[in-house]
């Protein structure tokens, strides 16, 4: 009878966290942690979690080769057609098939000339910016959205 309960209390108590001895069920302690228990810790662990959002950046552009696109790419701004649909049609970047959606990202990604506008504080949100000029060609672009600065 003795060892049929040792058993039991071996089996039963090891999966409910507790132990038998001399008759006195304990609750474990964390040192004595079973298997599972190390491993739900392992991936519920806060120090590795994601790090903060940082300085980044969400933007879209159109980039034209020359004056003479860029003055027609206003036009068609000044006159109500929506960013999205300019871009598609004028943008020689690859993005331009995106409506110039450039996504989120930090500084240090784009040109230099590209990062003064976009990362800079006193530059505006959800307004059309530019011409911003870089070895590509000329910018207009729109900040939807900055973290970070």
């Amino acid at each position: 009878m003795k060892a049929s309960l040792f058993f039991l209390s071996l089996v039963l108590g090891s999966s409910l966290g507790f132990t038998l001895n001399n008759s006195v069920a304990r609750p474990r302690t964390s040192l004595n942690m079973g298997f599972f228990d190390s491993l739900s810790k392992a991936f519920s662990n806060e120090e590795f979690s994601a790090p903060p959002e940082g300085i980044k950046a969400t933007a879209r552009h159109i980039l034209v080769k020359d004056m003479d696109q860029l003055k027609q790419v206003t036009a068609e701004l000044e006159a109500g057609t929506p960013f999205a649909q300019v871009a598609k049609a004028y943008s020689t970047c690859p993005s331009g098939s995106s409506g110039g959606d450039l996504g989120s990202f930090p500084p240090g990604r784009m040109v230099a000339e590209f990062d003064e506008v976009i990362f800079d504080p006193e530059s505006p949100l959800n307004s059309v910016l530019g011409p911003v000029p870089t070895q590509f060609g000329y910018h207009l672009i729109v900040i939807d959205k900055r973290t970070g600065v």
